[in-house]
């Protein structure tokens, strides 16, 4: 097997000043060493902010690592990839509102990107235990019951399910060192090719499935952002972009009802460009899946990215603190403008 094609690359995003005000609600459930958002942050079109009550969910001091939070589709309990039982970051998952995380991988690789199936039986995950990057699957009720999904030379990760369960999409790096969005079917190992793009989300909504993904940048330097596509290929479209290349939308992923997309920004924000450390995620935002009517839900000057969506929850990595640690905020109803 080659060797890793670069872990650093993967979490390439440092840490920033900023940390949460006092809780605020409540009637919230006991934070777990978290705080409430900021009650003046405006989002874009909308009176007020759609969303309330922040929780930290881990206190990973530095040089730990909690990232790539996965929820449920009700928000119970989340997957996330964790520096807390060693050196190497592996799979764990925690309760919303519990503190104890159960270790779900144990091997001597590094382990990223679950992603929970719709029936909550199975996380797919990245894993580079034998050296490449290659897709897994692990039975939550059983950890040590493991599938290889994915046996190429090259890499793949950031698995996603598909609603039904059978199938997953996922990145994979080719020859030429492009990125490119995968379909497999599980138990055939049948693969469909979509096109260049990373970190693919499946939509939940199977009567009208899309694949949302993050555009590779057209040239050195250059700006990302969130595109949809159908399953088969077809209805390619642009989500969310910047015409004049100054700012990235990175991270898509859809809320359970699939439609509204969860995603980070990089050098959108004033506080990020002005205060912030230059080229960093800077907000989370959320959009409805045809592009209308984004809002931002966060603007610390820490990063903030990788967004994931669980019941009324938002879950993504925060270095509030200067500590990189997972956060969620719940949402309020969300109803489609007229």
């Amino acid at each position: 097997m080659k060797h890793a094609w670069g872990l650093a690359a993967i979490l390439a995003l440092a840490a920033c000043q900023g940390s949460p005000p006092p809780e605020k609600d409540p009637k919230a459930r006991p934070p777990m060493g978290g705080d409430d958002v900021k009650d003046h942050v405006m989002p874009l079109n909308a009176a007020e902010p759609p969303w309330r009550d922040l929780i930290l969910h881990t206190t990973l001091p530095q040089p730990g690592k909690a990232m790539h939070p996965a929820p449920s589709s009700d928000g119970a309990f989340f997957a996330y990839a964790t520096t807390e039982f060693g050196p190497r970051l592996q799979i764990a998952m925690r309760e919303t509102f519990d503190a104890s995380p159960v270790q779900i991988t144990a091997n001597s690789g590094d382990n990223l990107f679950p992603h929970v199936s719709p029936d909550h039986k199975h996380i797919a995950y990245a894993s580079n235990r034998d050296g490449n990057w290659d897709i897994y699957v692990a039975r939550i009720d059983a950890p040590g019951s493991i599938t290889q999904v994915t046996f190429e030379a090259g890499d793949d990760i950031a698995p996603s399910w598909s609603p039904d369960g059978k199938k997953l999409v996922y990145s994979s790096r080719n020859s030429e060192g492009v990125w490119q969005i995968v379909i497999v079917d599980v138990a055939t190992r049948i693969k469909t090719f979509l096109g260049a793009g990373i970190y693919p989300d499946w939509s939940p909504d199977a009567k009208s499935p899309l694949i949302a993904f993050q555009s590779l940048p057209r040239s050195a330097g250059g700006r990302s952002g969130v595109w949809s596509v159908r399953p088969d290929g077809t209805g390619l479209r642009e989500v969310v972009g910047d015409k004049a290349q100054a700012w990235s939308a990175i991270n898509p992923h859809f809320s359970p009802d699939g439609r509204w997309i969860a995603y980070a920004t990089v050098n959108k924000s004033v506080e990020s460009r002005n205060f912030g450390v230059p080229f960093e995620a800077d907000d989370i935002w959320i959009v409805r899946a045809d592009g209308t009517y984004p809002m931002r839900l966060t603007d610390e000057l820490s990063a903030e990215w990788w967004p994931g969506w669980g019941g009324d929850r938002v879950f993504f990595v925060s270095n509030r603190g200067g500590m990189q640690n997972i956060c969620s905020v719940r949402v309020k109803p969300l109803e489609d403008p007229k």
